[in-house]
């Protein structure tokens, strides 16, 4: 019958579940340094256990009630590490629609990159991640995240492009400040829905089609050739002039930055979407 249970597992690993069976009422089980341990028995999860040696029956810890001598019963335990970091390439199975700020022309955008991450909160990671599944493997977990991932990163890239109005070629040359703007908000994902830290992410390629970058060309040299007017002196100014020639003024960019569509002189509000002019 088992009496310790210990740690036999590779430090390397994010996680690893082992059974033990005919555990004594007097069984413990030793939390080596580099780890956490989760106690499952009958369904029950108990909370993370810090390094050291624990008797695995005993309420005054929280942990499944004593039992007379005569008794055994049969725990799981998941090892999760401390600091073992998962490293994890992902990448756009569709497209992302989106916007060219600067003229309003839709475009689709293929992005990847690679990103690491380790666990938090160990109970969080288990429940939502690893649950009652007995095979669950790393490539398992990849693949779940990566669903997730890619419709959390699709609004994200949406909201940077518009916010910074950045078109598809400062996108291009400014992946840097996309990764980091991006992580900030991934970052926040990935500890509230499944107790993860993001170590590191990177976008290391975006791509847009041929077709859409003509596209977005051929709106620019549209736009060039319209003229709007001054709101502070009436002047005649190319449309996507920063400033006045000729007051020097702010002159806006002149679009919605929620649909893209070309905004009148002075307007408060869009006449396309109806949304508030910022």
């Amino acid at each position: 019958m088992s009496e310790i249970v210990k740690f036999t597992g590779d430090n390397a690993e994010l996680f690893c579940r082992e059974s033990a069976d005919d555990l004594h009422a007097s069984a413990q089980v030793i939390v080596p340094e580099t780890h956490t341990v989760l106690l499952i028995k009958d369904g029950v999860v108990s909370e993370a256990l810090a390094p050291g040696k624990h008797k695995i029956f005993d309420t005054e810890n929280g942990l499944f009630g004593p039992k007379k001598d005569s008794e055994v019963s049969s725990v799981d335990f998941v090892f999760v590490s401390k600091t073992a970091k998962l490293p994890m390439l992902w990448g756009t199975s569709t497209p992302i629609k989106t916007r060219d700020p600067e003229t309003g022309v839709p475009i689709t955008l293929g992005m990847n990159g690679e990103l690491e991450f380790r666990v938090k909160t160990p109970k969080q990671f288990y429940l939502e991640l690893v649950g009652v599944d007995q095979e669950y493997s790393v490539s398992k977990l990849k693949k779940r995240l990566l669903g997730r991932l890619v419709s959390v990163i699709e609004p994200i890239v949406t909201s940077v492009m518009h916010d910074g109005q950045m078109s598809y070629a400062d996108f291009s040359h400014n992946k840097s400040a996309v990764s980091d703007k991006i992580k900030a908000k991934l970052d926040e994902f990935f500890d509230g829905e499944y107790g993860l830290e993001l170590c590191s992410f990177s976008v290391s390629g975006a791509f847009i089609p041929d077709a859409d970058i003509l596209a977005v060309e051929r709106k620019r040299d549209e736009l060039r050739s319209v003229k709007r007017t001054c709101g502070a002196c009436g002047a005649q100014v190319l449309f996507d002039a920063k400033f006045c020639h000729i007051c020097g003024a702010a002159l806006g960019d002149g679009l919605c930055s929620h649909c893209g569509k070309q905004l009148a002189d002075g307007a408060k509000f869009c006449s396309y979407c109806g949304k508030k002019v910022k």
